[in-house]
């Protein structure tokens, strides 16, 4: 299971223009919302947590969407052009601000493939957790553009995963049919 996704040069180059143009509005976005800071967050995130939790669905988050900032129909245009033949749709477009996360989750409930767009300032300062044979693999964000492109199954193995952050992050979710 591969879990990073080399976009395109122009992709990344459009993409970054895009964010870097909306930058401020979406992080001013949660501040008008009201963005909170989470003491425990990253023990939240740890697979004790998972194994001493009876969840497939996990409700515990600190993000904020700004989908409605216009955004997303821009980003949306540049990955349905990498999958012409395929139905892209946005999943969610979240901002983590410090001690940001969302806990541990499969997704079961929509089976498909996914494609997350992240964009941070610093390096190794947030991240997407998951499991794999068993074992907890980080992978932390670079600076900048990360994607990553997984897919989410309806049946046993499920992938948990779930997302942290120590400083502001910007995640543009997709899923692909």
């Amino acid at each position: 299971m591969s879990i990073r996704f080399d976009l395109p040069d122009e992709t990344k180059i459009e993409a970054k223009k895009i964010i870097e143009k909306n930058y401020r509005d979406m992080l001013l976005n949660t501040r008008i919302a009201g963005a909170r800071t989470v003491k425990d967050w990253a023990n939240k995130l740890t697979l004790e947590y998972l194994n001493s939790s009876n969840i497939s669905i996990s409700d515990e988050t600190n993000m904020v969407s700004f989908e409605g900032l216009g955004v997303t129909q821009q980003i949306t245009h540049l990955i349905q052009k990498l999958f012409p033949k395929q139905v892209v749709r946005p999943t969610g477009f979240f901002h983590y601000p410090p001690t940001g996360y969302m806990g541990w989750h499969t997704n079961r409930n929509d089976p498909c493939k996914r494609l997350y767009l992240t964009w941070t300032n610093e390096a190794n300062k947030s991240f997407f957790r998951y499991i794999k044979d068993d074992k907890v693999i980080t992978d932390y964000d670079d600076k900048g553009l990360t994607s990553r492109l997984f897919e989410v199954t309806g049946e046993p193995p499920f992938l948990w995963h779930c997302v942290g952050s120590e400083t502001d992050r910007l995640s543009f979710g997709f899923s692909i049919r």
